[in-house]
Parts: C-alpha cells; sequence; structure tokens
C-alpha cells in the first residue's frame, strides 16, 4: 500500500538566518519515501512568514526604540527592561495562540488531503512546546492519525518526551530514511513497530526501544528533494538558497561535551564523486550552487578528494565546512579555497591545554590549533573557531591562556558558548568529575522544557539548572558576557558561523554588518528587513553574479 504522508518542521520564532537554510534532513526523508513508492510533502514553516506570524506589527513597533538602544551599549532604565520583559511575556502568549491554530489548519489538511500520517522534526525550546501543541490539536481533530517524531530533541531526550506528550505513536532516533519507509510499511499493515529499527514506543505501559541501525553506505541513499510541489517553502525567496550538504556522518573523537558519536555512530562518508555529483544535480536542477557540509567532523582526507574533484570538473561552487586541527597544512586549505571553499569552522574550545586535555578529551594540541587558524587564513578561508567558556576547570590562568591564542592567531571569528550538559555524554554521566552540579531527578525536565529568552543577555535567561565549577548560573553567564567583551575588543566577532559570514558576501556587507543588521530584525519582529536580506541573497546565489 502507498502511502501519503506529512513531514512538518516548526521551530518556533528563528533566531537567526540559519533557520531560514532548507531542511536536509526532512529533503532526505522525502526522497527515501518517495523511491520507495510513497506521497509526502514537507511543511517548513521555519520562513520569513512565521516572523510576521509569530511578532505582531504593533508589539514590534514599540519595542524597537529600546532595542536599538540596548545594541548600541547604552544603559537601560528599569522601565525600559520593564517593558522588554513584558514583551516577551506577551509574545510567548501569542506564539503559543497560533501554535494552535497552525495544528488546526494542518488537521484540516489531513482532512482534505487524506493524509495517511504525519511526522515531526522536534527542535528545542518553542520549537519543542510548539510542535506539541500543533501534534495536540491534530489529535484531537483526527484521533486515529499515526504521528511520528524524530529530530535533534528526540536524539538528545529519547522516551523522556512522553513524560511531556502522548501524541506520538512513536520516537524515531538516529537515522531516519530507512525507519520512515518501514514506518509507512507499518502503516500499509506489512510490518510491526517492534520489527522496525531506531525507533522508541509505548506498549502496553511501558516503553519499548527497537535496535539502533546506522546506514553503512551512504553513496546508496537517494539524492535530497526540494521540488516545489514536495517541499512548497522552496518557492520563491521562503528559504534561503543554500543547500545544506549530507557528506559524511558519525565522528571517531570523543569529546566529552559532544552528542554526535551517540547520535551518528562511528564516521561514515560519502564518496567524492557522489558528493560532487550531487552539488551537479542540485546546481542543475535548482541553479543553486553554494553549500555548506552537514558533517559534524568532515575528515580532512574527503575534503582534499571532493575539492580535487571539484577542480577536475571545473565546477563552479562555494561552500563552507566543519574541519578538525590535526594534519592540517597550508597546500591542502589553498587547495581548499581553489575548490570554492570560503570558509572553515574548527572547534578550538579552549587555549588552554590543561582544559582541552582534562576537561575536554579533544586529544589535540594548541599548537596545533595555532598552525590550523594560521594556515586557514594564509590561504584565505573565513576562518571561525568556537570555544566553550567557562569550560571546566576555568580559572583566571586558563581564561587568560585562551585570550592569548586568540590574540596571538586571531580567527576572523569566534564564538562563544556556554558549557552545556547533555544526555549521553559523558559531561552528563560523570558532572562530579568535571565540576558540575545538578538534579539528576529534575535534570532532564528542564532542559527539555528550556527556552532561550531571546531578547535578553545570558544573565536574564532563566538560569540553566546546573553549576559550573561551584558558580550558580547568573555567575557564570556574567563571565561569558565579560568573556566575550574581551574577546570583541580583539577585534574578532563572537556570534558569526561560517555559512553567515557567506551570507554577508551574498548581500555585500562585513560579516560584523550582517550581523548586527539581523539581530535588530530578529528582535524587533523587522519582517521586511528579513525579506529584503533574503531576496539579495538568493537574486546572487542564482545569478553566480558574487
Amino acid at each position: 500500500m502507498a502511502t501519503k504522508s506529512l513531514l512538518i518542521t516548526y521551530a518556533g520564532y528563528p533566531l537567526g538566518p540559519n533557520s531560514f537554510l532548507p531542511d536536509n534532513g526532512l529533503a532526505n526523508l522525502a526522497s527515501a519515501l518517495i523511491s520507495a513508492g510513497h506521497t509526502t510533502k514537507i511543511l517548513d514553516f521555519n520562513t520569513p512568514k512565521i516572523i510576521k506570524r509569530l511578532y505582531p506589527s504593533h508589539l514590534s513597533q514599540s519595542i524597537t526604540p529600546i532595542v536599538e538602544r540596548f545594541m548600541n551599549g547604552e544603559t537601560l532604565s528599569f522601565k525600559e527592561i520593564s517593558r522588554l520583559w513584558l514583551t516577551e511575556k506577551r509574545l510567548s502568549h501569542y506564539q503559543n495562540r497560533e501554535a494552535s491554530l497552525i495544528g488546526r489548519e494542518i488537521a484540516r489538511m489531513v482532512e482534505k488531503e487524506k493524509v495517511d500520517f504525519v511526522g515531526f522534526k522536534l527542535w528545542n525550546g518553542d520549537g519543542f512546546t510548539g510542535s506539541l501543541r500543533i501534534a495536540h490539536e491534530l489529535k484531537k481533530v483526527h484521533p486515529e492519525l499515526p504521528i511520528f517524531a524524530g529530530g535533534p530533541h528526540v536524539d538528545i531526550f529519547r522516551e523522556h518526551i512522553y513524560t511531556a506528550t502522548r501524541d506520538f505513536n512513536a520516537l524515531a532516533y538516529g537515522e531516519g530514511e530507512e525507519t520512515i519507509v518501514m514506518l509507512a510499511e507499518y502503516i500499509g499493515w506489512k510490518r510491526k513497530l517492534q520489527e522496525i529499527p531506531n525507533l522508541i514506543f509505548k506498549k502496553d505501559g511501558r516503553i519499548v526501544t527497537t535496535p539502533v541501525k546506522r546506514i553503512k553506505d551512504l553513496d546508496a541513499l537517494p539524492y535530497p528533494i526540494y521540488d516545489d510541489e514536495i517541499y512548497p517553502a522552496m518557492r520563491g525567496n521562503e528559504k534561503i538558497k543554500m543547500i545544506v550538504l549530507d557528506e559524511s556522518r558519525g565522528c571517531n573523537n570523543s569529546c566529552y561535551f559532544c552528542i554526535h558519536p551517540l547520535k551518528s555512530g562511528r564516521l561514515r562518508v560519502k564518496s567524492a564523486q557522489r558528493v560532487v555529483n550531487e552539488m551537479v544535480a542540485i546546481k542543475e536542477k535548482y541553479g543553486i550552487g553554494v553549500f555548506r557540509y552537514a558533517g559534524s567532523n568532515t575528515p580532512l582526507k574527503l575534503m582534499e578528494e571532493i575539492a580535487r574533484e571539484i577542480l577536475e570538473r571545473g565546477l563552479r561552487v562555494e561552500y563552507t565546512t566543519f574541519g578538525h586541527v590535526r594534519g592540517v597544512s597550508l597546500e591542502i586549505f589553498k587547495l581548499l579555497k581553489s575548490s570554492g571553499c570560503f570558509g572553515i569552522f574548527l572547534g578550538i574550545e579552549s587555549g588552554s591545554q590543561r582544559i582541552l586535555d582534562r576537561g575536554i578529551n579533544k586529544g589535540v594540541k594548541v599548537e596545533q590549533i595555532k598552525k590550523a587558524i594560521l594556515y586557514a587564513k594564509e590561504a584565505g578561508l573565513f576562518t571561525v573557531g568556537s570555544m566553550i567558556f567557562p569550560a571546566p576547570g576555568e580559572t583566571e590562568e586558563t581564561r587568560q591562556e585562551t585570550l592569548n591564542l586568540l590574540s596571538e592567531v586571531k580567527p576572523d571569528s569566534a564564538p562563544i558558548l556556554f558549557p552545556l550538559i547533555v544526555p549521553g555524554t559523558e559531561w552528563f554521566k560523570n558532572p562530579e568529575r568535571f565540576g558540575f552540579q545538578f538534579n539528576k531527578n529534575t535534570f532532564l525536565q528542564k532542559t527539555m522544557n528550556y527556552k532561550v529568552k531571546f531578547m535578553f543577555p545570558p544573565r536574564f535567561w532563566k538560569p540553566f539548572p546546573y553549576k559550573v565549577n561551584g558558580e550558580r548560573f547568573k555567575k557564570y553567564a556574567q563571565e561569558l558576557e565579560q568573556f566575550m567583551k574581551k574577546v570583541e575588543e580583539l577585534g574578532i566577532t563572537t556570534t558569526v558561523s561560517d555559512e553567515m559570514a557567506l551570507l554577508a558576501k551574498y548581500v555585500h556587507l562585513s560579516p560584523r554588518q550582517y550581523r548586527d543588521q539581523n539581530r535588530l530584525n530578529f528582535l524587533t519582529g523587522n519582517f521586511k528587513g528579513i525579506e529584503t536580506q533574503i531576496k539579495e541573497i538568493n537574486k546572487n546565489v542564482l545569478s553566480n553574479s558574487v
């Protein structure tokens, strides 16, 4: 029996332009279903229209002057801060209501199009709670409709999601291309849930988890689908025309903080020929020649092979990538640059060897980090070096070591993140070893439902439910802000990713200018400003005029 399905992604109010990149994961799932003879449609709500829907114009107008003063570094009055809090509260109430309305709209679509099942991609924050609201409305109208969920939040919280909802018939963790086809067969009475890998579901009141299964031959996967009739948000300028390209999965490293080895297993790669074939197909079919590699740690050898394949074919593309500092050379980075590589994201984490070894298990030396950044910059790559601060074991001495490293090598950008404790990682399993303190009975519930207060600096967010190095959230949030200020004083931006820097190029702005414009637009709900930027990016991407 051929089935008809809807694949839904709703991330709540978008926090930046990355929200508007096409969803390669759902494009892969759609392709798997269609290749197996099923029919599906992707409902991607992460478009500029969602800003217009979730941020009423009267609230936008009232808050804009205050946000502009805040971004200019001016001290806000108690009255102005109160206005921000009130606006945040009103927005939250308004967005909850809209999520329920979206659920009713989808329910009507399910009935009209005779949909057999629905799949959700679950995000964090409002993307999680909003998706639960949408699913609940669907179940109210269609109680017999099978609804499944997967995505980042399922990979992290797994069966604990059932403490927040009863509306999902099953949760899918890990890789989904084979699993979703088997779920379609389950709908057609050809399989039982317990026969399908990578699933979590309830049976007779207990949780059942089926064994994990990884896709061994990534080259055998069908190409992702971005056709308008299957992925309607790809029409016009609803999505930014940059494709996230699935070139590898998994990771062989064992960083103590990272979920990727647990989520995706050991490293597996597509062949360079397959990756470039995919680039060619996407460029010929959709006119898009700008990419970002999806892998969490693209192997240097694969990068090199892809670069050579691009050059041999004379293919004109531009792309960015994650990378590792081990084994790099100036020659390889120059090769990447000549093939169209614009920038590279390197996980530095710290400039202290002690923290890299004991707190993070990075498996690199500070000297390797220095060489990698300097080589990348000399080759002309936009160089991003991400940091974790304050890291486990952070002291004034290690802080200064990191500032010294950044001052010496000057990456183009150094995004700085809190130490995030993710279930399943070494930090989570052995918190005392790393100086973390949290209540194991309440931690999962609090982190699963955590929402960032996007209008405010971190110290005003709802406290993370754990201590770092014996300090409560407000204290280490202030330390983070002070550290970011120090890095910015070195002339290094702290919140620009490699793909954001590439997008800035396509609107003729510096990465810092693009960051600041977007920050103001998203904080104030400036739908028109965001829409204008996306139109400009897409015009230049599709015309290859930049």
